[in-house]
């Protein structure tokens, strides 16, 4: 099934990456230092400003509006918070980078269920609104993801829960908080409820087609049938019982922690050869 498909992106961290250096070159003597000093205060505050309506453009969002204020006030909740400056002296990095899966992937496996389970029930509410039938031509998981939470797809108030939803999970990452890590035997009884629960999405021969040869051969299926078993299984999630449904996702989020780590680890050197036996060195 779709194991990364929750793997949505969080933007407004990429609003961190861009902060202005406060840093000002010291006063000369004289009666004008403290002007020049004011000038350029007054300058680094114009280009902050700038660059955070520049990055709110880019993300679908215009600069004024409810949401933008909305973002502007998560992403100082996230810059002022001491348990996050503290985990990432440098800044938190880019979702769409390997330390940042790892980081994002980490803290939802360390929320509580309640907290998973609402960020799963937006992203269904915002798929079942605005995720075409082709999901944007893509395959991946993480693509379509990427698409269909952009900021633009989200009501005023979807933003407002979505990004307190992120602030949590980073303060879950950096506080360490319990993980948890389901048992097979878990896992095993969600994937079977799973499955039941997606066969009542099966509703005519086509339907069973679609989901037929994304089982047997995902990488031949075409984007249609993987758009199919994506959205039908959005849907069959968000139906599960609370804990099945948990179970799931928590699995999900640890397997996402497990691959980003990897793909951020630095590559091991590659070791000598040990010499063949009986070999003179």
């Amino acid at each position: 099934m779709n194991r990364r498909i929750a793997f949505a992106v969080f933007c407004i961290l990429h609003l961190s990456a861009c902060a202005v250096d406060h840093t000002t070159a010291p006063p000369t003597a004289g009666s004008g230092a403290a002007t020049n000093a004011a000038a350029a205060s007054n300058a680094e505050a114009l280009v902050e400003q700038a660059i955070e309506e520049q990055r709110l453009k880019e993300l679908g969002v215009q600069p004024g509006t409810k949401k933008a204020a909305i973002m502007m006030k998560w992403h100082r909740t996230i810059r002022e918070a001491p348990d996050l400056k503290a985990a990432s002296p440098a800044g938190i990095p880019p979702s769409q980078t390997p330390q940042g899966q790892v980081v994002f992937a980490d803290g939802m496996m360390r929320v509580t269920p309640a907290k998973r389970a609402e960020f799963w029930s937006l992203y269904a509410r915002v798929a079942a609104a605005h995720l075409p039938d082709d999901c944007y031509g893509q395959a991946s998981s993480t693509a379509i993801s990427s698409r269909l939470m952009a900021f633009p797809n989200l009501t005023d108030e979807d933003t407002d829960e979505y990004l307190g939803l992120v602030v949590a999970m980073l303060h879950a990452s950096a506080q360490h908080a319990p993980e948890h890590v389901p048992t097979p035997a878990e896992r095993m009884a969600a994937s079977t409820a799973l499955g039941k629960l997606m066969m009542t999405e099966v509703k005519s021969k086509a339907d069973a087609d679609h989901l037929a040869r994304v089982l047997v051969n995902r990488s031949a299926a075409s984007i249609a049938d993987a758009c199919w078993v994506t959205k039908v299984s959005i849907r069959a999630i968000d139906r599960l019982p609370p804990d099945e449904k948990d179970v799931l996702l928590a699995s999900a989020y640890h397997q996402a922690v497990v691959a980003a780590a990897a793909a951020a680890a630095p590559a091991a050197p590659a070791s000598s050869a040990a010499p063949a036996p009986g070999s003179r060195n």
